[in-house]
C-alpha cells in the first residue's frame, strides 16, 4: 500500500494558504475557488463521485461544466472545499498518510459516539466535528 503520494501533498500545498486562517479562509471564498479544486478534492480524497455529488450538492456533469466554462464555484462551496482540504490536511498530518486518513472516516469513530466519519462531512459542522476529532486524536484525548 501507497503511505505517501505526491500528489497529495502537492494538492494539500496549493491550497494550504488559502485555508491557513479563518479571514483567508473567508475572503478566498467569496471571491470563489475554481471548479479545478472540486476534482483535486476528489483525487486527494478517492471518494466515488455519488458521494461526492452527494457532499458538495451538485453533480459531476456541473462541474465539469463550470470548469470547461471557467465558472468560479459559489463562495458556500468554496467554503465547504477550503474546510475539505483543511481537514484533510489535518487528517494527514494525524494518520500520517491521506491513506490512513481516509481509512479512518470510513470506519465508526468511538469519540464520535460510533457514527462513521465520512457521514459527518455533508454539512460543515459534521466537518468540523470531524476535525475536534482529530485534534483529540492528535493530543491523545481519546476518554
Amino acid at each position: 500500500m501507497n503511505t505517501f503520494r505526491a500528489n497529495d501533498e502537492r494538492i494539500l500545498t496549493k491550497y494550504q494558504k488559502s485555508f491557513n486562517d479563518n479571514i483567508t479562509l473567508v475572503s478566498v471564498s467569496k471571491k470563489g475557488l475554481l471548479p479545478q479544486a472540486v476534482f483535486d478534492f476528489i483525487s486527494l480524497s478517492d471518494f466515488p463521485f455519488p458521494y461526492v455529488e452527494k457532499v458538495l450538492n451538485k453533480t459531476i456533469k456541473t462541474f465539469t461544466s463550470y470548469k470547461k466554462n471557467k465558472t468560479p464555484l459559489d463562495p458556500v462551496l468554496s467554503e465547504k472545499l477550503l474546510k475539505f482540504f483543511a481537514l484533510y490536511d489535518k487528517g494527514q498530518t494525524v494518520f500520517g498518510s491521506v491513506d490512513e486518513f481516509n481509512k479512518w472516516l470510513a470506519e465508526p469513530a468511538f469519540g464520535l459516539g460510533n457514527i462513521v466519519p465520512k457521514d459527518l462531512l455533508e454539512t460543515i459542522t459534521g466537518i468540523e466535528l470531524v476535525s475536534q476529532e482529530l485534534t483529540r486524536i492528535e493530543y491523545g484525548d481519546l476518554a
